[in-house]
């Protein structure tokens, strides 16, 4: 018998998971399961409600990896019979999912071509000369590209995220070699933040903008809500967020790498060592401006940016830009696809279950008999921190939009106000956690940033995003008119 392939010696077993704090994670699911249930929610609702809760705490103290916390729920939820196996499954029908895998392959072929480090070399060549200056090139990145791409995952995970990672690379940070926070940290983080700055400054910048409109007039709210009128809302408090945010990420994950004396050299020399533009440059370039066109009008020709991102892939595959066998080999988009899709599932299941209403009603209960300002305050936070508990903007935005609008309507805050105001908690608040939003999932698999790293920025960027957006936001409306 042929036994050269059998492993005789035993596999040495290194445990996935850390005891004390599944432990802990455990305990508050179990706790929560104890504490007596709100009469309008169904028994199955908040059990569900304290599974996700335990993952949630599993994944932010470190009890395990989040693609195994993501099955762990799987199995308890489909065991216990609080959903179905096909509901456990069904968010990975979701086209945004598949947005994000096509996507990630057009970021392949931009790094395999070496265009993006072509773009790279020249950005630091200019403004490089100290790291915060590439940071806040792709902060004018994003800037630009939100006036004309109406979806944010295309704009940052399809676009922004390969000339970040070439920047980063250019300074010689790698997360493979374990030198991320020479400049990619920071880089990544800073290019993250201002996506979610460029969906509130336009309203062209993320479709969830012009789904607060429709939403706000269903509710009777017809405020009339231009595009001038959403930008110059947006303006004083996004002008003060594009320059004081990467700063603050500045301070809190400081690149190694500060300045490069003689960095027009350097690049220089690097751009020689890459020579003349080559063909498969060339192709990549007709497809990245073909892609970024269809993003840009393909609404009107009723094409969908999944397909536009399928069409990316095809066409890179094809050509041999990217090989079927690195796009399949790529293991951080396949866990990408693993947990996001389960925590998009527990998320839509939380809002059917109707523990998102529950939530919005105690908002409601203790916002009774304030002024208008004051429940403005209360409800941004509500809005801005009940993202802990979604995987996806819109589902966020789409449970606890209308009620909320009409919460601040009813006690007499300007709507036009608090219609971007809500929606801008929203795309800011994408920030928290790295499952919070689709394109952060992707911006997570690259290993730049780790995930105590990332919860911590994003909850100091939160308080900054809250005095920004009421404390700034109340005096430039104030001077603006609305109130």
């Amino acid at each position: 018998m042929e036994t050269n392939n059998i492993n005789t010696k035993g596999v040495v077993l290194t445990p996935n998971v850390k005891t004390i704090p599944l432990i802990i994670s455990i305990m508050v699911g179990v706790t929560i399961c104890f504490i007596p249930r709100p009469a309008e929610i169904p028994q199955n609702g908040w059990h569900l409600l304290a599974v996700f809760m335990s993952i949630i705490v599993a994944c932010a103290i470190g009890a395990t990896s989040v693609g195994l916390a993501a099955f762990i729920g799987i199995f308890v939820l489909t065991f216990t019979h609080i959903i179905t196996v096909q509901t456990a499954f069904s968010s990975y029908s979701e086209s945004l999912i598949w947005l994000i895998v096509c996507a990630d392959c057009l970021s392949m072929g931009i790094t395999n071509t070496g265009l993006g480090q072509r773009i790279a070399y020249n950005i630091i060549k200019i403004i490089g000369k100290r790291t915060i200056g590439a940071g806040y090139a792709l902060v004018l990145c994003e800037i630009i590209l939100g006036a004309f791409v109406p979806s944010a995952t295309s704009r940052s995970a399809g676009i922004v995220l390969p000339i970040a990672k070439s920047l980063a690379e250019g300074y010689g940070s790698k997360a493979e070699d374990g030198t991320q926070k020479k400049a990619g940290e920071f880089l990544l983080l800073t290019a993250l933040h201002s996506n979610f700055i460029s969906s509130s400054f336009f309203m062209t910048a993320s479709a969830v903008n012009f789904l607060a409109i429709t939403m706000a007039k269903g509710l009777g709210v017809d405020s009339n809500i231009s595009l001038q009128t959403w930008f110059l809302v947006g303006l004083g408090p996004c002008f003060i967020g594009f320059i004081t945010i990467p700063l603050i990420i500045y301070f809190i994950c400081p690149p190694e790498i500060k300045k490069v004396d003689n960095v027009k050299n350097i690049m220089d020399e690097k751009l020689k060592e890459l020579g003349e533009i080559k063909k498969s440059e060339k192709i990549m370039i007709v497809l990245f401006i073909t892609v970024l066109l269809l993003w840009m009008f393909g609404s009107k020709l009723n094409i969908d940016s999944t397909t536009v991102a399928v069409l990316g892939l095809v066409v890179a595959i094809s050509t041999g830009i990217v090989s079927w066998k690195q796009f399949t080999g790529k293991k951080e988009i396949w866990d990408l696809l693993i947990w996001q899709g389960s925590f998009m599932m527990m998320s839509s299941q939380l809002n059917k279950f109707g523990i998102v209403d529950w939530i919005s009603g105690l908002v409601k209960h203790n916002i009774s008999g304030v002024s208008w300002q004051i429940a403005l305050f209360i409800v941004a936070l509500a809005m801005y921190y009940s993202h802990y508990l979604f995987a996806s903007n819109t589902v966020h935005f789409t449970a606890l939009f209308s009620a909320f609008l009409a919460i601040l309507i009813s006690v007499g805050a300007p709507p036009i106000i608090s219609i971007i105001l809500l929606t801008n908690m929203s795309a800011l608040s994408s920030g928290l956690t790295h499952y919070a939003v689709a394109h952060g999932s992707v911006f997570f698999a690259t290993g730049y940033i780790n995930q105590k790293k990332w919860w911590k920025v994003g909850f100091i960027v939160s308080i900054s995003h809250i005095i920004i957006w009421y404390g700034v936001g109340m005096l430039w409306w104030k001077l603006i008119g609305l109130y």
